[in-house]
């Protein structure tokens, strides 16, 4: 009865220490509701960013830029680098221009003072 005592306690010690371990290395995930505002906010923003980038893609938006000094590559890190707020007021300013050519020129003055403001 011994020998069989003692190979359960060799047993059970270490695969109490490593239940143990296990608890103590083990982190529980934490979720939240999220509201349905945030939700509209991120996809705003999203749209917001595709229409940006559609935009700076433009050949006669590009030759603008570089024709201010500004590469169409910075303008498109300093474009990607904009927060959600900041991306959201551009496109909603770009959508209240008139059409035509000047808002091309427009569009790209408010970029330029985006960019210069950062």
């Amino acid at each position: 009865m011994q020998p069989a005592m003692r190979r359960a306690r060799l047993i059970s010690y270490p695969l109490i220490l490593m239940f143990l371990l296990v608890g103590f290395a083990s982190q529980t995930a934490m979720a939240g509701i999220v509201g349905t505002d945030r939700v509209l906010s991120e996809q705003s923003a999203a749209a917001d960013r595709m229409q940006l980038d559609a935009l700076l893609e433009r050949e006669d938006v590009q030759q603008k830029l570089v024709e201010y000094g500004v590469s169409p590559e910075e303008a498109a890190e300093r474009v990607a680098a904009l927060t959600n707020e900041e991306a959201m007021e551009l496109a909603q300013r770009m959508d209240d221009l008139p059409a035509g050519g000047s808002a091309v020129v427009i569009l790209l003055v408010v970029i330029l003072l985006l960019l210069l403001l950062r």
